[in-house]
């Protein structure tokens, strides 16, 4: 086991003034009995949390996550990815010349967050989200201080106990909004937050949005629902979000940074979309035909 306080199997423990600030922002959707059973259900230990949580928590996350990024932008832009971006382009051209008419955000854009994300909808994850959530918000300090324990603090470049613990408490306020958003999102669309899936991160769907900013997705095809696993959903959702975070007035790699604050993530969602874009995936392409109905959801 990863964390000396966890055992396969068995409840964490959990203080009641957390469960409390919790239960008093979702009260109006939840008795306490049934959010209690949530939440000890979400604190019940497994190897995919585990392994997440070690990732999430680890002094060295922050680089290694950097260099995943510098990696990935050796491999992502050659003549087979843009290919398959302009492919993507191509089979929702309606739609995402519809949607430029709206937001004016770029298709390109649009295409290489999703693919930055999740490949263009082809890796989602396995994690269950609420799982992650709740164990920050109610354990992060006990993992933290776990990791101190191991040592993971005295490794080469790993960031200082201070700046660990400034981490934590950052971790855990994200936590709250995603675990409140999760909890009401559930209730009000009827689905068992329990149950979904996304990264070891806890972001949802195709454009992986965190719960907390799912107020910016969109009905993409149409059909009076919202389902970021669902493509066309996909796309106007990641066009909403970049207009809403300074896409018109602050330029897209800023809105970009909002997306992801990582420097090395914004210059990669650049040079991916300028050269699909330069190879065809552009608004400019769109004629009169192009920005009427969205097609349908595909299979």
């Amino acid at each position: 086991m990863i964390f000396q306080f966890l055992s396969a199997g068995n409840v964490q423990k959990y203080d009641e003034k957390s469960f409390d600030e919790l239960f008093n922002a979702v009260s109006k959707y939840y008795s306490k009995e049934e959010l209690r059973k949530i939440i000890e259900k979400s604190l019940e230990s497994d190897e995919i949390t585990e392994k997440s949580l070690a990732f999430i928590y680890s002094p060295l996350t922050l680089k290694k996550q950097a260099e995943s990024h510098e990696n990935r932008l050796a491999k992502m832009i050659n003549d087979e990815t843009i290919k398959k971006g302009v492919d993507f382009f191509e089979k929702y051209k309606p739609l995402f010349c519809k949607i430029y008419d709206e937001t004016k955000v770029e298709p390109s854009d649009v295409i290489s967050i999703i693919n930055w994300e999740s490949k263009l909808g082809t890796i989602t994850g396995g994690q269950k989200i609420i799982k992650v959530f709740a164990a920050q918000y109610f354990s992060g300090e006990k993992i933290n201080n776990s990791l101190f324990v191991l040592v993971q603090y005295s490794k080469e470049e790993a960031m200082t106990v201070e700046a660990g613990k400034k981490r934590v408490e950052r971790l855990k306020k994200n936590a709250f909004s995603n675990l409140k958003a999760l909890l009401i999102q559930a209730k009000e669309k009827n689905f068992d937050p329990l149950e979904v899936k996304g990264s070891w991160a806890g972001a949802i769907g195709f454009p992986q949005f965190m719960p907390a900013s799912m107020q910016y997705a969109k009905d993409g095809n149409g059909d009076g629902k919202i389902d970021l696993f669902v493509m066309e959903d996909a796309i106007a959702s990641v066009a909403n979000y970049l207009k809403l975070h300074g896409y018109l007035t602050k330029g897209s790699v800023a809105s970009f940074k909002a997306y992801n604050n990582d420097k090395v993530y914004a210059e990669g969602v650049k040079k991916y979309s300028d050269s699909i874009k330069e190879a065809g995936a552009k608004s400019g392409s769109c004629g009169k035909a192009d920005s009427g109905k969205a097609p349908d959801a595909a299979n």
